[in-house]
């Protein structure tokens, strides 16, 4: 007995076919690993740490490579003398028809307050510590008032440089004021 095929099944096995090559061709996806910091270890490693606001972050493509620069201005030096205005240049954005986006690197806003843990680039240029876990975020609890900093590292893998381990990073959370009085007492532990 002859089997007849519908019409759209030779259509369905090319498609099937055709995704599965796709799908064999495309890279890897690669995660960003950041080496796991602590507050104290950012602090001591960084050049300047200053509460800041950014003014604006522009996107743009050179050659095949999407950049976001971001202007900020220096609220508050808790660490250093940082220039009153600097940039930080981060790879990822959308411009040119290229969406480009880099697992640690953090996206900014005009008019967003941050604490920022910073080490000395090029010119007016910095580089943000460990991108992701050199930034933190103030939020105000509008319930309390109470200004608070948040570090995301939420889906970024984190090593452990002593024990080797990896660890799912995580949305963390504290008073800006403590973030504040640990910066403080690392500084002082350094000094000593």
């Amino acid at each position: 007995m002859d089997q007849l095929l519908s019409p759209s099944a030779p259509r369905r096995a090319a498609a099937a076919a055709i995704l599965t090559l796709a799908a064999l061709c495309l890279p890897q996806a690669l995660a960003t690993t950041l080496a796991r910091m602590s507050v104290r270890e950012l602090a001591q490693q960084s050049t300047y740490i200053a509460r800041v606001r950014c003014v604006t972050a522009v996107t743009m493509a050179d050659m095949n490579l999407v950049w976001t620069v971001s202007t900020f201005e220096v609220a508050e030096a808790w660490k250093g003398t940082p220039p009153p205005r600097f940039t930080v240049r981060l790879p990822g954005g959308v411009a040119a028809g290229l969406r480009v986006r880099v697992e640690g690197a953090p996206r900014f806003s005009a008019g967003e307050d941050l604490v920022l843990f910073l080490a000395e680039g090029r010119g007016r240029q910095m580089n943000i510590v460990s991108w992701a876990q050199g930034t933190f975020r103030i939020r105000k609890n509008l319930r309390t008032a109470v200004e608070l900093a948040v570090q995301d590292t939420a889906g970024l893998q984190l090593l452990d440089a002593r024990s080797g381990a990896r660890t799912e990073g995580e949305r963390r959370q504290l008073s800006l004021a403590s973030l504040r009085a640990s910066v403080a007492h690392a500084l002082q532990e350094a000094a000593r």
